[in-house]
């Protein structure tokens, strides 16, 4: 992750922490170093979050491979729609037609940025007939330029001003129709008047980030360059690549060649130059023009492009200007070259692809709303953006690159944001956990409340069964008015004592007694036993330990004395 990223967000803050992110590639150049920089660890197996790959390897394995949620890959399943040069020219003419078809003439008309073409062998009568006519219309010295279709770093390329020459090439293996393994190729009209400076060849190589084809979301990298030949240009020497191909791995073998400078121009350099010559209008009009050109490009093979959330494809266009400021497309790299020959050309790609890792974004920290992330200004989603009225750019391409200031502002916005989430995520983590163990502390509760005795189980079966339960009799205790404990004896053992008053039936207010006074005979009498007993609670003389003192009134009160009397008498 960028610096500032690391710098700004604390590691607990992050959904998905650098560390824990792990990368698998082939590619030793600065692909590998853009990769380290984040801190990411470099994996061989298949448990990986990202995968930096090869064409070849989508070919041959992506299609027999499931691939988890969180695993992404940098190409489209079959991305050759575009980048194969056959395939994109075939997809741009029939996107043109069905314009037309549907009566959108003007929007046919903007598909105009691709020379006449041909594919060999299988249109290759077509090609006669056509060549011929040029031919008699005086233009017999207007040059092809032959490119096979499968082949990368201007391998094959060749060009040619006679019909002669393809003659001679179509009786090779590689045109032999008898062939299996014939080799395609595609013929091009050659743009005889391209744009000069300093007398050499030039072309641009930009950068446009595909992250999702529906809807097409498309970021534009501000910074490029230009590539220079080394050689002046020559429109009579065809034979000489170093003249025509600007390509760096032809270029680099060139006595004329610069270490140092490495034949490029940054964007930006080129773009004031140009508006020193031409006007600010002028240029701004052109390079808006490579803008809409690039996004036109993946418009025409939007519904042709198997879409995966998986996937997303850095594209390098090779783009040309004609001497009257025309953009042409050359060609759709699917994997631009990532090899530096300069330390500026090192930086500016390391740069370039630290973005793109940012706005895949692993680390789950963007918002997803970005219109810049980087060097990278959101151009399309779903459909081109356009900068307000009042801007005074159409297009940020080869502006001012800001992508250090930029990068610093967003991570410490989104360090903020960060920060409050979390925070909002640990309270309400504390507020549930509360909630919870309040709602378990009422349902045991409840379940206490609510839980069945012995007793109410027995009842409840009672009352199934249509019987009443037992009534337990209870004996209130009012105050000190115990219940005498020799009240219910055998009857076998115990004679009733025959009332001696009527008033032994009548309630007895019992008044405090003083245990000074004694209490006459015939009082004692009328006193029931309860009374008694409250009398001989309420005696001092009881109020210590006398154990003995105490069984012996106790004794009296009950009348155990008389009952052993007459039991002797007995």
């Amino acid at each position: 992750m960028s610096e500032y990223f690391r710098k700004y967000i604390k590691k607990e803050h992050y959904p998905n922490h650098y560390s824990n992110l792990k990368f698998k590639t082939s590619f030793r150049n600065c692909i590998l170093e853009a990769l380290k920089r984040r801190q990411w660890k470099e994996v061989e197996g298949d448990d990986w979050d990202i995968m930096w790959a090869e064409k070849e390897w989508i070919h041959e394995v992506m299609d027999h491979t499931h691939l988890q949620p969180n695993q992404k890959i940098n190409h489209f399943r079959n991305h050759y729609e575009l980048t194969r040069k056959d395939l994109m020219i075939k997809n741009l003419k029939r996107y043109k037609k069905n314009l037309e078809r549907e009566g959108k003439a003007e929007e046919a008309n903007n598909y105009n940025f691709f020379p006449q073409t041909f594919h060999l062998p299988s249109e290759y009568p077509i090609f006669c007939e056509e060549f011929k006519r040029q031919s008699q219309n005086g233009e017999s010295k207007t040059p092809w330029i032959m490119k096979p279709i499968g082949k990368s770093q201007g391998k094959g390329i060749f060009i040619f001003n006679k019909i002669q020459s393809i003659s001679q090439w179509k009786n090779t293996l590689r045109f032999n129709q008898e062939a299996q393994q014939a080799e395609a190729y595609i013929v091009q009209k050659y743009i005889a008047d391209p744009l000069l400076i300093g007398g050499k060849k030039f072309d641009m190589r930009i950068y446009l980030l595909c992250t999702s084809y529906q809807p097409l979301t498309l970021y534009l990298y501000r910074t490029g360059f230009a590539r220079f030949t080394h050689h002046r240009y020559d429109n009579e020497d065809i034979s000489n690549t170093y003249v025509h191909l600007t390509n760096v791995a032809i270029q680099k073998t060139s006595d004329n060649y610069d270490e140092k400078l490495g034949g490029k121009w940054n964007l930006q350099t080129l773009k004031l130059f140009l508006m020193t010559k031409f006007g600010q209008e002028k240029v701004a009009e052109t390079f808006y023009n490579i803008q809409m050109l690039m996004i036109r490009s993946l418009q025409a093979v939007q519904k042709i492009i198997i879409n995966d959330k998986h996937c997303f494809e850095l594209y390098g266009f090779d783009i040309l200007l004609d001497a009257t400021l025309k953009p042409w497309l050359l060609e759709v790299n699917a994997s631009p070259s990532m090899t530096s020959n300069t330390p500026i050309d090192f930086e500016l790609k390391c740069g370039l692809l630290d973005d793109v890792f940012t706005i895949i974004d692993l680390e789950k920290v963007l918002t997803g709303n970005e219109e810049q992330i980087g060097g990278f200004d959101l151009v399309c989603r779903g459909t081109p953006i356009k900068l307000p009225i009042n801007s005074t750019f159409t297009t940020y391409l080869g502006s001012f690159n800001n992508r250090q200031q930029q990068l610093k502002k967003i991570a410490k916005s989104t360090a903020i944001r960060l920060a409050q989430i979390y925070q909002e995520t640990q309270t309400k983590a504390i507020d549930n956990g509360q909630k919870s163990q309040k709602e378990k502390d009422d349902k045991e509760k409840q379940q206490r409340s609510t839980s069945k005795g012995p007793q109410t189980i027995q009842n409840g079966i009672n009352n199934k069964l249509g019987m009443q339960p037992k009534q337990n009799s209870m004996i209130k205790r009012n105050g000190t008015n115990l219940p005498a404990l020799g009240a219910v004896q055998n009857k076998n053992t115990v004679k009733r004592q025959p009332l001696q008053n009527a008033v032994q039936l009548q309630p007895t207010q019992v008044q405090p007694l003083n245990s000074n006074k004694k209490i006459n005979q015939s009082e004692e009498q009328i006193l029931t036993v309860n009374q008694k007993l409250q009398q001989l609670t309420q005696d001092k003389q009881l109020s210590t330990f006398q154990p003995y003192k105490q069984q012996s009134q106790y004794n009296d009160v009950m009348g155990m004395s008389n009952r052993n009397i007459q039991r002797d008498e007995e």
